[in-house]
């Protein structure tokens, strides 16, 4: 990933995703600490997403949320949905994990402290999805559903999606019980799970990298941050680094 933004509203971007034309992404960082959270849980979210906004190079209205809720639900957001949950709470598309949308000037943004943030874009049918791949959303296999979506709606053909997996809490740091780690290997993520030490580890950025592999997205269609969330606070928010309420935005929007 490459750093951009302005020194108060640092962002970082994909070289996958930045050489195409025409489209808009973002990994927010944590920076500036209280400046830099997005979540609503800080009163000072909504000037903080103001400028991001204003240095990524969009308008807050545009800037569409979901309900995050470790669902594997996937929402299609048409243009009269844009800006819900962009500047409040109370207008998210409600229990939704994965966004997806082939309309202009709609910025999708999941917002993650650990989690695994997501964006895929098809650049011939031009549709993009932005995806919030928690455990169990990994589980659930919520970014194939998401690919899913994208082939059922755009008529998209995997081989010509790029995705780009977002800065996450590593194997390092991912210490899960028995039965976490039991549920990968059940959906075929062995080789995500380590038992090496006294508990399993999980990697749950190379689940998802599996997952898209399955479905015929090209291994160099797929751009990994190699950040471990919880290794590298304060520049990314960390749930098992202490940042309970605090969280970074990756979001994904076509001009």
């Amino acid at each position: 990933m490459n750093k951009s933004g302005t020194p108060s509203s640092p962002y970082y971007q994909f070289g996958l995703l930045s050489k195409e034309e025409g489209l808009l992404h973002f990994v927010s960082s944590g920076e500036q600490g209280n400046c830099s959270n997005l979540s609503f849980v800080d009163p000072d979210a909504l000037r903080n997403r103001r400028s991001l906004a204003e240095a990524v190079g969009f308008e807050i209205g545009q800037l569409t949320v979901g309900e995050q809720t470790h669902s594997t639900h996937v929402a299609i957001v048409r243009s009269e949905e844009r800006g819900r949950g962009g500047c409040d709470n109370l207008s998210r598309i409600p229990d939704t994990d994965a966004l997806v949308t082939a309309e202009k000037g709609v910025c999708l943004m999941v917002l993650t402290a650990d989690c695994v943030p997501v964006l895929l874009y098809d650049p011939v049918c031009r549709v993009v999805a932005a995806v919030h791949a928690g455990w169990k959303g990994t589980v659930g296999k919520i970014v194939i559903r998401a690919l899913d979506v994208m082939k059922k709606e755009w008529g998209c053909r995997p081989e010509n999606v790029l995705a780009a997996i977002g800065p996450s809490i590593g194997k390092c740091c991912f210490e899960v019980g028995e039965e976490v780690a039991a549920r990968f290997e059940e959906q075929g993520f062995s080789a995500a799970v380590s038992r090496k030490g006294n508990s399993p580890h999980v990697d749950l950025r190379e689940a998802n990298k599996m997952q898209l592999l399955s479905e015929s997205v090209s291994g160099s269609h797929i751009e990994l941050a190699r950040v471990c969330t919880k290794c590298t606070v304060p520049s990314f928010f960390s749930y098992r680094g202490g940042d309970t309420d605090f969280r970074f935005g990756t979001g994904i929007m076509l001009k």
